[in-house]
C-alpha cells in the first residue's frame, strides 16, 4: 500500500474509538499527517490542525476488521501502545499498523523501525509501572469499601485492577487514576470503569483513621535512625508514588 505523508496536522479527541477514527481517515486518504494531537496536547503544535471527529460506529468496525487482519500479538502490540504515554505514539501507531498489514510478521521483529522500537520501550516502562503499583498501592477502608487513588503516568488502571479483583475475591475495591480521571471499581472479582470521574469523596471513619494511627507507630517504633539510608529507600521506592501511600503521610 502506497502511503503519501503529508504535512498536515491532525487532532481527535484522545479516545481509543477517536484513533481507530483516525485510522479510517488516514487509510481511506491513503495519507499519514506530520502530527496528531488531541485538546491536551494542542498547546505543543503552534500550526492549523484538521479536526477529526469520533464515529463510535466506524471505530467499532476498524476495530473489528483489524482484529480480522492482524495477527493476535500485533493487535494487542497496538492497544497497549495506545495505553501507553510515548510522544506522538499515534503516528507511530499509524506505522505500526501499516507494517502490521503488509508483513503479518510480529512487530516485536521490527525494532529497527523507529516507530516500533519507540512503541516498544514506552509499552515496557508501562508495565513496569503496573508492576510497581501492584506493591505500592495502599488501600483505606471506606465504610465496607477499600479505596485508594493513584497518578499513574501511562494508562495503568485497566491492567493493575486484574491484579487486585484477583487478590482480593470477596471485596468491593475502588481506585482512582488521578492523571486520567478515570475511576476502576472492583465488586467481588468484576471489575468497571468509570471515565471522565471525579475523585469520590469520603469521610475517613475513627476505625480506618485508628489503623493508620497505630500503622505509623509501628513504623516509628522499629525503625533505627542510625541506620536509616534515604538513598537506598529511594531505589527501591521512588518519590513519586509517595504521595499516595499513607506510610509517607
Amino acid at each position: 500500500m502506497q502511503i503519501k505523508k503529508t504535512s498536515e496536522v491532525w487532532e481527535y479527541d484522545g479516545s481509543f474509538s477517536g484513533f481507530l477514527t483516525l485510522v479510517s481517515h488516514a487509510f481511506k486518504k491513503q495519507q499519514f499527517p506530520d502530527m496528531i494531537i488531541t485538546p491536551n496536547t494542542a498547546i505543543e503544535s503552534l500550526f492549523f490542525s484538521h479536526w477529526i471527529e469520533t464515529d463510535e460506529r466506524l471505530a467499532k468496525r476498524i476495530y473489528t476488521r483489524l482484529n480480522e487482519r492482524l495477527r493476535k500479538e500485533n493487535s494487542q502490540f497496538i492497544i497497549d501502545g495506545f495505553n501507553c504515554s510515548a510522544k506522538e505514539k499515534e503516528r507511530c501507531l499509524l506505522d505500526a499498523i501499516l507494517i502490521a498489514l503488509e508483513s503479518k510478521d510480529l512487530l516485536t521483529n521490527h525494532l529497527g523501525h523507529q516507530s516500533i522500537l519507540t512503541l516498544h520501550n514506552s509499552i515496557k516502562a508501562l508495565f513496569g509501572e503496573v508492576h510497581l503499583f501492584t506493591g505500592f498501592v495502599r488501600f483505606e477502608y471506606v465504610g465496607e469499601l477499600l479505596y485508594s487513588s493513584i497518578a499513574p503516568k501511562h494508562f495503568s488502571l485497566p491492567y493493575l485492577c486484574p491484579h487486585f479483583a484477583h487478590r482480593y475475591p470477596k471485596e468491593t475495591l475502588m481506585i482512582y487514576d488521578e492523571t486520567h480521571h478515570l475511576l476502576g471499581i472492583i465488586e467481588k472479582g468484576h471489575i468497571r470503569f468509570v471515565e471522565n470521574s471525579d475523585p469520590p469523596e469520603f469521610n475517613t471513619d475513627d476505625t480506618e483513621q485508628n489503623i493508620q494511627n497505630n500503622w505509623q507507630t509501628f513504623l516509628n517504633a522499629v525503625t533505627i535512625k542510625e541506620r536509616k539510608n534515604e538513598q537506598l529507600q529511594l531505589s527501591h521506592l521512588p518519590k513519586r508514588y509517595r504521595g499516595h501511600m499513607i506510610d509517607f503521610d
